[in-house]
């Protein structure tokens, strides 16, 4: 089987997933709201779990990856969503389910406009597409695996039209066939590498690798805490502020997979204009913006289908600016990066994330019980900026293509 068949596989592996997590993503904090009856502030302790433990699993298996296979650790962590889903259908017990949440990824699987829908399967599968791609396409590659990902996550939202527990068998049975998708590919990577060796030299991560990672951990870091702040509780926003049916809140998350799928075929080409960077602050900026527009929605306007409409847009505008960026990253992270570090890198990326947003998860949740719902997208907001900064600092002499500069920013 050569890489173009592989690279099929894998699109297709990750297509099933999104589907499966783009139902859970907006369906579980309705269920948990409206049919466990569950406080927000338990919910975000549910998603703040998920959100914990995703990137110290991402960090653990990404390193794994890089020693003993990136296949065999993807196919470990693949198995963890359809257990995660099987608790789900069969009890109501909160310490179960909290243990759901730690293998599914609940609150980051499924958060289109976070990206995040790979979630700890995330740094496996992109340095298994990295090892079979060069830095030429690199870059449409990932633009193709939002797209596919993006439209499927969309596809999956839809899913909230069926009851609970018919979208949580659905997603039960894609996140096996997800799996088994994995089953074909070949590795070569790790079959060519001497097992238990890690990163460059004599297993140990050189120090052009960690400078990388230091600047991709401090970006991800400040980019976790203003997406976890938000993201996990949009679908219940939507409910709370606007009362819209839960069969509207997916429709409302399906055209904005759509659009954030869609704009993605533009990364190349914007980043070959612009720059990383300039499309960075620009994509953000425009994403922040909006972003902080729906906690205020329902004061724009006296008439509730107005406010329904600018929420919407607010939202499309949101995600699809959020996900523009993300291909050029990760092909930015593969290539500055030595082979034998690529899924110590992504996991490490992930765990940066992930981290910071499943505390500012944790902390959302109180804010909304207990102080007011635009909180904690105001400090989303600051949080955005800062990140923004960092990016402008760490990379603004760095092009993604065939002329990848070295970092050059102390």
């Amino acid at each position: 089987m050569d890489d173009k068949s592989d690279l099929v596989l894998i699109l297709s592996s990750r297509v099933l997933r999104s589907i499966a997590t783009g139902a859970l993503g907006v369906t579980t904090g309705l269920y948990l709201y409206n049919v466990l009856h569950l406080s927000a502030t338990l919910i975000g302790i549910f998603f703040g779990v998920g959100a914990f433990a995703t990137p110290l699993m991402s960090l653990y298996f990404g390193r794994l990856g890089d020693c003993y296979g990136r296949k065999r650790m993807l196919l470990i962590t693949l198995l963890f969503l359809p257990v995660a889903t099987a608790i789900l259908l069969l009890t109501s017990n909160y310490a179960l389910l909290i243990v759901a949440a730690a293998l599914g990824g609940f609150g980051t699987a499924g958060a289109l406009a976070s990206g995040s829908v790979g979630a700890i399967v995330a740094p496996m599968m992109t340095a298994l597409l990295a090892d079979k791609t060069n830095e030429e396409n690199r870059t449409m590659v990932y633009s193709l695996l939002n797209l596919a990902s993006g439209l499927a996550g969309a596809v999956g939202a839809l899913l909230a039209h069926l009851s609970y527990r018919e979208g949580f068998m659905i997603a039960l049975v894609l996140s096996t066939l997800s799996f088994l998708a994995i089953l074909p590919v070949r590795d070569r990577y790790s079959e060519g590498a001497a097992k238990g060796k890690c990163g460059s030299i004599n297993g140990k991560l050189n120090e052009s690798d960690r400078k990388v990672i230091r600047r991709f951990v401090l970006t991800g870091a400040f980019n976790g805490i203003g997406q976890g702040l938000v993201t996990p509780f949009l679908p219940i926003v939507f409910e709370i502020l606007l009362k819209i049916p839960k069969g509207e809140i997916g429709n409302i998350f399906f055209l904005g997979g759509l659009a954030a799928a869609l704009i993605s075929l533009l990364t190349p080409v914007i980043t070959n204009r612009l720059g990383f960077v300039k499309t960075v602050v620009l994509t953000r900026s425009i994403s922040t913006a909006a972003l902080v527009t729906l906690p205020f929605v329902n004061r724009f306007s006296p008439v509730l289908s107005y406010d329904v409409t600018i929420a919407m847009v607010a939202y499309l505008v949101y995600v699809m600016f959020r996900i523009v960026s993300l291909p050029a990253q990760s092909a930015l992270m593969m290539s500055l990066v030595s082979q034998g570090s690529r899924s110590t890198t992504a996991g490490a990326n992930q765990a940066a994330r992930l981290l910071p947003s499943a505390a500012a998860t944790l902390s959302s949740g109180v804010m909304i019980d207990y102080i007011a719902l635009p909180v904690p997208f105001v400090i989303a907001v600051i949080i955005n900026g800062i990140n923004i900064y960092f990016y402008t600092r760490f990379f603004k002499d760095v092009k993604i293509g065939n002329r990848v500069r070295s970092i050059v920013v102390d």
